[in-house]
């Protein structure tokens, strides 16, 4: 019987080799397309050296958000490293399917010693291999769903640093104003002293206010070239030729959501959450190869030339799991398995947090936005007017009037800071939710 399989041994492998293809698993245009999925922005690959710009992007009406988020994608060298482990998983794929070689050796005829031929081969690949092959993949989608999670880091650190160059720029729009409006206050001042209405202290103390809004203009100047800076950083154009021209204008969004709703999407659309979920299978498929690993079963064919004729048969050498049965390679296995059971367990709960954590601090950005704008910013709009009619009669100096104004440049500084906060707390929570939001 074992002369007969041994006859059939070299159809045997030559059919194992045909089935051993390379096996097929995600692609970067799969990453690119469940992330389109998710957020409604594509990518390609590109090369190291190259800056693309997407179809989408037009430069002559100004770069909006939408557009940078497309550049970012496209060109962020930081986004396109980490895409690079997905093609080194895809070889360890390729490898994990490979067959390995038979061995041939041969003992030269010398003196009395006849000439000898061995050709060894593994068996156990043919048991293994599908194992191997099996928790290679995993480790494939795994990595690609942590690079979809990557992906949408990148479009909320765009659109973070969006807002943040949109609330730099209104605030040196007022910080402008602010300078206008302090040193008219401290040329007032001065015209009340020379007229005997006014002090050397209330002169003193308008001239400093005029002083910090010149360095508060000059400050906020420089923020607002950093903020630009981190922009084009993201946007992968720290050694291009950057546009400048970029729309700030933040949109409405809604806020009506549910939380509880938005943590069971968040549990299923999560990638991170899909990752440590598939890292919890390889695990245990991990456990499933040390076990396996046990035996080791390798066949060969030796031939013998002895006086004239030559002599072939078969053999096998077994390892016997006698004394070493793998029990700490299982016993890592088994801890690796446990280990990444609890880190979904983990994960589960820290996305319940962040969905939770994002939506209260959306309705609190809301809130204070919805103030500023329909209950603050209204009576103080109509206090100048106010101010500006009292004025014309005679009833209020000019000083009340620049006065009131001031405080109208402080609301609409925190309305900005308000609606950037709002833009802001949307963004983390569409990321926390792992997709674009509907309104409920």
């Amino acid at each position: 019987m074992m002369s007969c399989l041994f006859r059939r041994l070299p159809s045997v492998v030559f059919a194992v080799t045909l089935s051993a293809c390379t096996p097929q698993g995600m692609k970067l245009n799969d990453v690119a397309n469940e992330l389109e999925q998710r957020s409604g922005q594509h990518f390609a690959e590109t090369r190291a050296d190259e800056t693309a710009w997407p179809a989408n992007v037009t430069l002559d009406d100004g770069l909006s958000e939408d557009e940078l988020v497309s550049l970012a994608l496209w060109n962020n060298a930081a986004f396109h490293a980490t895409l690079a482990d997905l093609g080194l998983f895809r070889a360890d794929l390729v490898q994990a399917g490979m067959l390995p070689n038979p061995t041939f050796s041969m003992l030269v005829p010398w003196g009395a010693k006849p000439l000898e031929l061995t050709v060894r081969y593994p068996l156990e690949i043919f048991w293994l291999r599908p194992q191997r092959v099996e928790l290679a993949q995993l480790d494939v989608e795994q990595t690609a769903q942590r690079l979809v999670q990557t992906g949408l880091d990148l479009i909320r650190d765009v659109r973070f640093a969006y807002a943040e160059l949109s609330l730099a720029k209104r605030r040196v729009e007022l910080a402008e104003s602010a300078v206008t409006l302090s040193q008219a206050i401290a040329e007032l001042t001065q015209a009340r002293l020379n007229d005997g209405d006014a002090s050397e202290l209330e002169v003193t103390i308008a001239r400093v206010d005029a002083l910090q809004a010149q360095e508060q203009q000059s400050r906020l100047q420089q923020d607002l070239t950093i903020a630009n800076e981190r922009l084009r950083h993201l946007a992968g154009l720290s050694l291009e030729q950057w546009p400048g021209n970029v729309n700030t204008e933040l949109l409405a969004h809604d806020d009506r959501f549910d939380t509880e709703k938005l943590v069971e999407q968040a549990l299923m659309a999560r990638p991170d959450l899909r990752a440590a979920q598939i890292n919890v299978e390889a695990a245990g498929e991990r456990i499933g190869l040390a076990r396996a690993e046990i035996f080791n079963i390798t066949t060969s064919l030796n031939a013998k030339q002895i006086n004239g004729p030559l002599l072939a048969g078969p053999g096998l050498d077994v390892t016997l799991p006698i004394l070493n049965q793998n029990q700490g390679g299982v016993a890592q296995a088994q801890a690796r398995f446990d280990k990444a059971a609890r880190q979904y367990v983990t994960t589960r709960q820290r996305i319940a947090l962040d969905v939770r954590e994002a939506h209260a601090r959306l309705r609190q950005a809301s809130v204070s936005l919805k103030q500023w704008q329909e209950t603050i910013l209204p009576p103080l709009q109509a206090a100048i007017k106010d101010a500006r009619n009292a004025y014309a009669a005679g009833n209020v100096t000019y000083l009340f009037v620049l006065e009131t104004q001031r405080r109208w440049l402080d609301a609409q500084l925190k309305t900005a800071q308000a609606a950037a906060d709002f833009h802001r707390a949307r963004t983390e929570l569409e990321r926390s939710v792992g997709q674009r939001l509907k309104p409920a």
